[in-house]
């Protein structure tokens, strides 16, 4: 096998992305095949040179597809990906991976009885910014990690157009997010975060404490959110995510602050990362700027989900397991749930979570 030949579910926002990259030759070892789901479908897959599907089940069925990419709302995951896993494709999902640990449990349980390679879409590990705090922390530059702190801050919810000057659409409202069935805005955004705690700890999320609210006009009810979290190694991390900042906002949006017992990491997950040993803080590497808002089909932006397709593609070929797995996709689900029901609950909630926390999202749409 030369490459591997993907079909792209889903025409929105996210799968625009997947496809350019692709298609500018981002990912070596992939090719952009059938494009369907969505009214966007055929526009999109006649802007990448692919071909349209009528349907899902279509794309899935076609000889000459090898692996799929769900760029598709939250609560498709799961029959997506039994489908695509009984069809023999390898799956590779957006975040976050499904609604409930039970879903997770069950695409996890399908590609491996079909033998099929399964990852998640967990950007930021393949990012320049990420990646170099990761770096640090593993040559031990800062000692042992002890708190870590996330920021997700945003003026606003994309519950509206992004339109650029010339009065084109340059990211669609994304209105399907507003239903709870598709999960909360946490599990939403906080798969992200979730996933970073867990990579540069090093560690499994054994405790969580939420509080989720809207301070303006809902829906959503939960913009504004708070989480605690205490991994199994005594790291102590917090998540900060609010789409409700009065403008102009902060800069930078999304960041992460790592203290140590020797030292401290500053990352702008999109820009900058400086740290510190005690005296001044020292610049180490710089994620190349873009704008996402002005332009998300920017090279800069686009190469960290082309690097995690590419390292798919090449899991494939190679017959190893992805760099980010099913059970990564699920851990940061899991981290989520626990927070949507502590933030019901009002109480803190243990991971791992019992048999009953595991279908909360499923079952309460939430």
């Amino acid at each position: 096998m030369a490459k591997i030949r993907f079909g792209l579910i889903g025409s929105g926002y996210i799968n625009r992305g997947y496809a350019a990259g692709l298609h500018i030759g981002q990912v070596p070892d992939g090719e952009l095949v059938a494009i369907a789901g969505g009214r966007r479908a055929p526009a999109l897959a006649a802007e990448f040179g692919a071909q349209a599907e009528p349907s899902v089940e279509a794309l899935i069925a076609r000889d000459d597809i090898d692996a799929v990419i769900l760029g598709s709302p939250h609560t498709a995951h799961l029959p997506q990906t039994l489908m695509a896993a009984a069809a023999g494709k390898h799956v590779y999902t957006e975040k976050p991976m499904a609604i409930s640990v039970n879903e997770c449990d069950a695409m996890i349980e399908a590609c491996r009885a079909a033998g099929v390679k399964l990852t998640v879409n967990k950007v930021l590990r393949f990012r320049i910014a990420p990646k170099a705090a990761k770096e640090l922390i593993d040559d031990g530059v800062i000692g042992d990690v002890r708190m870590i702190q996330a920021r997700g801050s945003w003026t606003e919810f994309f519950l509206k157009d992004v339109v650029g000057e010339n009065g084109r659409i340059i990211i669609p409202a994304k209105l399907w997010a507003q239903d709870p069935a598709e999960g909360s805005q946490y599990l939403d955004w906080g798969a992200h975060a979730n996933d970073i705690i867990r990579w540069y700890s090093g560690s499994e999320c054994v405790l969580a404490f939420a509080r989720y609210h809207t301070f303006g006009t809902p829906p959503p009810p939960d913009l504004t959110a708070t989480v605690s979290y205490e991994m199994a190694n005594g790291v102590l991390a917090s998540v900060f995510m609010t789409y409700e900042l009065p403008a102009p906002g902060i800069n930078p949006a999304d960041v992460t602050f790592i203290i140590g017992s020797k030292g401290m990491i500053d990352c702008d997950q999109y820009g900058k990362v400086s740290y510190t040993t005690g005296g001044e803080w020292r610049p180490y590497k710089e994620q190349p700027a873009f704008d996402f808002l002005k332009d998300y089909l920017d090279p800069n932006r686009l190469i960290g989900f082309s690097t995690q397709v590419q390292d798919f593609a090449r899991a494939i070929l190679d017959d190893r397991e992805p760099a980010v797995t099913g059970w990564d996709g699920r851990q940061a689900v899991a981290m989520a749930i626990a927070a949507d029901i502590s933030a019901a609950t009002g109480e803190s909630v243990r991971l791992p979570l019992t048999g009953a926390q595991n279908a909360f999202g499923e079952r309460t749409g939430a």
